[in-house]
């Protein structure tokens, strides 16, 4: 398999994986101010809700007073995902190729995306990590 037929495995399996998780697809492989957004994704607030009810059963969330004021802060959200597959670790982990230049790219086009979109509403940049068939979803992965 050559690269580009690897990233695109990796990021339909990203894709998947967001979707059984909730996440609304909007976009795949858009790009804006020369760089690529591999997937534009809506995590909404009654979805927040619900894994936030998750995380307070499974005693990830502490205190129901906390789940409250969580559960109250959660508002649609614009997640921008930047998707790293590795079939091995023998190069290090997939998400350390997100280094600071490449995050400064995906914030550009992000700016870009939500500009011809005309959207004025939070978001993230999350980074989908995989090896082999094993994924690992790290929110809020870098700042705004």
């Amino acid at each position: 398999m050559n690269n580009i037929a690897k990233g695109a495995y990796g990021e339909n399996m990203a894709a998947e994986y967001l979707k059984k998780n909730g996440y609304k697809i909007l976009a795949r492989n858009c790009v804006f101010a020369g760089a690529e957004l591999d997937i534009v994704a809506l995590y909404s607030a009654k979805m927040q809700k619900k894994h936030l009810k998750k995380s307070y059963k499974a005693g990830e969330i502490k205190s129901r007073e906390a789940l409250k004021i969580l559960s109250k802060t959660a508002e649609d959200t614009i997640v921008f995902v930047e998707v790293k597959y590795s079939s091995t670790r023998v190069m290090g982990e997939p998400a350390d190729r997100v280094d600071s230049h490449k995050q400064h790219q995906i914030s550009r086009a992000a700016q870009g995306f939500m500009i011809k979109n005309q959207l004025d509403m939070p978001h993230q940049f999350d980074v989908i990590s995989i090896v082999g068939k094993e994924i690992e979803h790290i929110k809020n992965a870098f700042g705004n």
